[in-house]
Parts: structure tokens; sequence; C-alpha cells
């Protein structure tokens, strides 16, 4: 962006739309100019506008504006009805003084309204001085009437950022006139309420001046036009002044420079406690293509949070967020990851030091959603599982315990938990809602869900035999083993041979979950490794559509064009001559004279009866074989069919449906070549009058 020379004055010329898009530079109006034109050539109807404007959107100036990326959506309230009962619980009496409250709420008025105060004074700190030339700052933006493209209401574009504004925003302070390819208007409206007030129908004779078409003042749509205007002579007969046309080149954007974007490749826009810094595709070699920095102060200096996109990675990232105050940074990453891959939270890329994982959970067998893990704890949370389990918590004991630990990499397992959603197939009281593996003291506990109209579920605690005191790791069960609770029952509890078989399921059931968290282990370390070797070597991704850019698919294209070039060339130099094999047996070289000519023609006629009949032959013979085969088949079922079990039957079916289809298809064939034969014969006969080597003995030439 350029600023104008005076800020109070037009200036004295303007630049082409190719000539701006050349040197990538200029001021409002020639942002505007081209703005307008492409608006113009994607069918809206746009007018470039010359006006006033405030000093910030006359020198793009954000720094008191909030990035649009930090925007949060409105929010939407619903309005709760409040429901009436019958019946209510009495408040409980307020018992607090109320002249502390008084007291309470003065003080806290007054540090409201010093909190008040202190932040008046920076925002006008911030806020820049009285400007003196307000409201004679000389601006041009882009003014898009509703109508054409399904456009709703009437706005205006500020052309350095591109925005969207409502015609009654503040920053535009008023129109002197407005213009597009057709013709100029001027504003006869007062613009002393800045744009608000304005009427925006050009074909108001009162409200807008027309320059260059005084016998039709009003403004007509193309269509309106097309219906008006049958032809360009009629249209001229019409209007009383002929707009010349454009001598500016056709606007034309190179996919590659369109690509770019930005000028040079990268753009730093500055907000209010901000800074966003874009770039252009494949410019950064790790893929960045922005970058939001907040800070704390307006100042810059100290920053709070950085925050970057990326595109084209071969590792699908595609945003990170770092906050400088935890040091906590989070990957966020596409759906593709091998891992299936969501999110990543962490301080450093190496083990024991803490790690967030998200997941795309349709994508995984297991149903894993997200896991923490720390280095005395891993939490895994599940969702649409067959079992149930939603989550799974891992207590990891100190490193000097050896009594739980299978190598010298694994941390030992301390205490497992599960927790399980309600299983509506399954009595409450028989469905497991958590548990827990206590390992190091030999313990399993299980809690049930709760029944209706139940305040406390049923739980059992097995006490295991340590593994070493057991004979052959057998499970011993004996009444002090177990102690049940059973919810609203004063009876006795399941039967000792009951309690047997379960204590043995939930001990291979310990098993299996050591193993599954031994592999979440494993999976945390396996992604940690790949993770620090992608960061390492950050490759971008081409796809195989650019050309451009992709070295090794633009040459192998070119390989193939130049293949199929000298692969036509060398047809067109080896075409096959059908005459070629008969004019060979009749010893014919050069030119023939009538009897060559005639026995030419009458060999190939018998040469292609004889392939035509031999076709049809050949075609007749397979349909015999097949039918025959058929036959032969349905004696043998006949025959055998009281000793053949149901898969014999089964399969002689089937292989009576497939002998059916193929009959089929060569009864097809066979009428086909049949009722063809004749046509094809003719065909060659007349393309064999018509060639020029045999049509000049015959008289056809």
């Amino acid at each position: 962006m350029e600023p104008l020379e005076c800020p109070i004055t037009l200036p004295s010329s303007l630049y082409s739309p190719t000539t701006t898009l050349k040197h990538q530079r200029g001021n409002c109006f020639d942002f505007s100019v081209l703005l307008c034109s492409m608006l113009i050539g994607a069918g809206y109807d746009a007018y470039c506008v010359q006006g006033y404007a405030t000093l910030e959107t006359c020198t793009l100036d954000e720094t008191q504006e909030l990035c649009p990326l930090l925007r949060k959506p409105p929010e939407t309230q619903v309005s709760k009805e409040e429901v009436k009962k019958k019946y209510r619980i009495k408040p409980l009496p307020d018992m607090q003084s109320k002249f502390e409250l008084q007291q309470e709420a003065k003080k806290a008025a007054a540090i409201e309204a010093s909190q008040k105060d202190k932040e008046r004074d920076k925002k006008e700190a911030g806020k820049p001085k009285c400007e003196p030339l307000h409201g004679l700052r000389v601006h041009a933006w882009v003014l898009v009437l509703s109508g054409k493209r399904e456009v709703p209401e009437t706005f205006f574009i500020n052309p350095f950022t591109g925005n969207r504004h409502n015609t009654t925003d503040k920053r535009f302070l008023g129109i002197e006139s407005v213009w597009n390819h057709r013709n100029y208007w001027v504003n006869m409206q007062d613009c002393r309420h800045g744009c608000k007030d304005l009427i925006f129908d050009l074909g108001d004779a009162v409200h807008w001046e027309i320059m260059l078409s005084e016998s039709n003042p009003l403004q007509l749509l193309p269509e309106e036009e097309e219906e008006l205007f049958d032809s360009d002579t009629e249209r001229e007969k019409r209007m009383s002044f002929d707009v010349p046309p454009s001598w500016v080149a056709p606007i034309r954007i190179p996919p590659r420079q369109f690509e770019t974007r930005y000028c040079q490749g990268k753009k730093v826009t500055l907000y209010n406690k901000a800074k966003l810094k874009k770039w252009a595709p494949y410019l950064n070699g790790n893929g960045l293509v922005q970058r939001l920095t907040i800070y704390a102060g307006p100042d810059y200096t100290d920053v709070v949070e950085v925050r970057e996109w990326f595109e084209n990675r071969e590792d699908i990232l595609v945003r990170r967020e770092v906050n400088k105050q935890t040091q906590l940074t989070t990957d966020y990453f596409s759906k593709g990851h091998s891992f299936s891959l969501k999110a990543h939270t962490y301080t450093l890329l190496e083990p024991k030091t803490g790690h967030t994982m998200e997941f795309y959970n349709e994508a995984r067998v297991d149903g894993l959603q997200k896991r923490v893990e720390t280095a005395s704890e891993m939490t895994e949370y599940f969702m649409g599982r067959d079992d149930f389990l939603y989550l799974r918590h891992v207590d990891f004991g100190k490193q000097g315990d050896e009594t739980q630990r299978i190598d010298m990499n694994s941390k030992p397992i301390r205490q497992i938990k599960e927790c399980f959603h309600r299983n509506p197939e399954k009595p409450a009281d028989e469905d497991v809602a958590e548990c827990i593996f206590l390992i190091t003291e030999e313990y399993i506990h299980l809690t049930y869900h709760l029944k209706d109209k139940y305040i406390t579920a049923s739980k059992k605690l097995f006490h295991k035999l340590p593994e070493r005191a057991s004979k052959e790791h057998e499970v011993f069960m004996t009444p002090e083993t177990c102690i049940t609770y059973e919810a609203g029952s004063f009876e006795k509890g399941k039967s000792l041979f009951h309690l047997y078989n379960l204590l043995k399921d939930l001990t291979a059931k310990e098993k299996r979950v050591k193993e599954q968290v031994r592999q979440s282990e494993a999976e945390v370390l396996t992604i940690l490794k790949i993770r620090q070797t992608e960061e390492a070597d950050i490759k971008l991704s081409v796809s195989i559509y650019n050309r451009d850019r992709n070295e090794e698919r633009r040459r192998h294209h070119e390989a193939m064009e130049s293949t199929v070039k000298d692969e036509l060339l060398g047809q067109k130099k080896q075409d096959l001559d059908y005459l070629a094999p008969f004019l060979i047996q009749n010893g014919c070289r050069d030119k023939l004279n009538q009897k060559q000519a005639l026995c030419v023609r009458d060999d190939c006629l018998t040469d292609f009866k004889h392939h035509l009949t031999y076709k049809i032959n050949l075609i007749q013979a397979r349909l015999e074989k097949a039918v025959e085969e058929l036959q032969k088949r349905h004696l043998w079922f006949q025959e055998n069919k009281n000793q053949l079990n149901t898969k014999e039957k089964n399969d002689y079916l089937s292989s009576c449906s497939e002998s059916m289809f193929h009959i089929n298809v060569l009864e097809q064939r066979l009428n086909r070549e049949k009722q063809m034969a004749p046509q094809k014969y003719l065909a060659l006969e007349d393309k064999l009058c018509m060639d020029p080597r045999i049509a000049e003995h015959l008289g056809y030439i």
C-alpha cells in the first residue's frame, strides 16, 4: 500500500488494473479500480467510490482493531421458561447483616470506579490524538449494489483489507462521486452525518447527478438492456454519448502469481495486541502459511501466545499453538495420520515429560479418543466400544519398585481402574460400572451400576493369593477371599463356585489389561519418535496435478507426450494396406491392369467370406459343446441326486447357472454374427469399389 501524495487531494492520474497487478503496489484509487474491475467481470454491480474516511482507514492502521482470528462468534442466548411447580422448598432465612453488605457494596463500587478510570486512561492513551484533518482525508473504496449475483443488501469493501462493511459504518465519512466502466455519478446528498442516511439508487436524478448520459438518466441492468436493445446499433441510437471502449488490456492472473497472493509472497498486519503474518504456500520450507502472535500489551514486546497454520506437509500438521507462559505446545493434525492422531499437547518431544494426545476415535479399532500421560499416571478415554468401556486410569509406582516391572524401560504398574457405561441388556447388579485392579496389594474391586430406586451400588472385593504362593498359578477360592455387598438384599451372595469363576475371569482380564497398558506405553514412545523424525526432516507434499512444482510428474508427463507423438508418427508411416497380401499373391507391383484388379477384388472378397464363415462355425461349435456338457451334467445329477449332500447339490446348481449364462452369451454372439455378416461383406465390397486402384478399372471413377 502506498499513501496518497497529499491526503486531502485527489491523485493526478490513475493506473490501469494491469499496471497495478504488474507492480504489486498502489494507492487506494489503484486498489479500488482493480477490485471493481474484477467484481464487474465476475458479474457484480460494483462501483468505485471517491469520498472521505477516517485516518485509520486511509493509512491502513488496524492497531486498534481486534484480529479476525480472535473474534468469537456471537452466542445465541436461548430464553428458558421457568417451570411453575406447585410445591417448592422454602428458602433459608438470610442471616447476614444488611449493613455489612451495604459497606462491602460501597467498597466494591469504589474499586470498580477506580479500575474503570484506569482503563479509560489506558484507552485514551492508546487512542490517537485529535485528528486535524478529520473529514478531509480523501479515500477510495468499492460499492456493491444489491440485486446482481443474489446480493441481498448494498455494502462497501475496503480495498486495502478486502473486508466488507455496512453502508452505515462510521469509518466512511462521506461520498463525492461513484463511477464504473459505463458512467459517472455525482452525489447530491448531505454527508454531514456520514453515509448512514445516503440513498444508493443511482437512477434517482434528485440524489445522484449522472454525467455522461443526458437522454436516459436511469441506469439499466444488463438484463434490462438486453431486453430493450437487441443489438449494439439500436443501443447506440438511444444513447446521446458513446463511451469509448477500454484501452486497458484484459486482466490475466497466472496460477503461479495467484498462488503468491501477497507482494513478494508475504504480508504483515498489526492488530490490537496481535501481529498476523501471512506467507504464500511453499514459500517456507516448513509449510508455514500464517502466524498469529498475541501480546500482553500494545507495545508488541511481551509474547503471550503464538498460533501457526501449515499447509502441504507430509506429516499432515495443520496448526500449532504455543503458550509462552506455560511453554505448552499443541499440534493439530488433519485426518490420515498413521495413528489417527488429532491433537498433541506437550512441552518437549521426550518421554516422561507429560503428553496429551487426542485421536480420531472413528478411525481406531479400540475407539481411543484421548490419552493423558504423566510420569506417574496415564488416563485413556474411549468412545463407541462394544464393551461400554469409556475410561481407563493407570497409576504407576516408583522406579525403584522392581516387583511389577517387565523390562527396564517400562514403569511398574500399581493400579488400573476401568469405568464402563450402563449396558441395558444386563441387570444393574450384574453390570460392572467400575473395576479396580490393585496390583501391588493383590486386590480386585468391583462396583456395579445402581439399581432403580437405590442409592447404593453392589460391590465385590476379591483378594488374590500371590502367584508365587499358588501352585502352578492356579486361582484358589475360600469364603474369606471375596467380600460381597448386594444392594437391597440381606441374603447371601452368589455361590462359591460362581465367585471362583468370576475371580478366574478377572485374573485373566487383569493380564490382558496390563498388556494393553504396555501397548499404550509403547504406542506413545513410537508416536514421539515419529514426531521427532518428522520435525527434524520436514517434507512438503506436492499434488500430482501441480506440474510447475512437481518436477518428477512434469518430466513423466513430458516423456509420455513425446512417446505418444512418436507412436502416432510411427503409425502414420506404417499404416497397413489391407490389399497388400492379395497384391503380392497376384504378383502386382506398381499399377494394376483390369485383369489384376478384378483378381485382387475377388480374392479379397473370397478371403473375407471365408473369415466370416470360420468365425460363425467356431461360435457354433463352442455353443454345441457347451450344450452337450450341460446335458451330461444334468444326466449325472439325475442318476446320483439321492446320494449327493447339500454342498454338492448347491455346486451343481451354481455350475448349471454359469453354463446357462455362457450358452446365452454364445447364442447372442452367433445371432449377431449371422445378422452382421452380410452387412460387413457389402461394406467391404463398397470399399473395394471406391478404392482408386480398383475403381478405375470398374468404371466408378
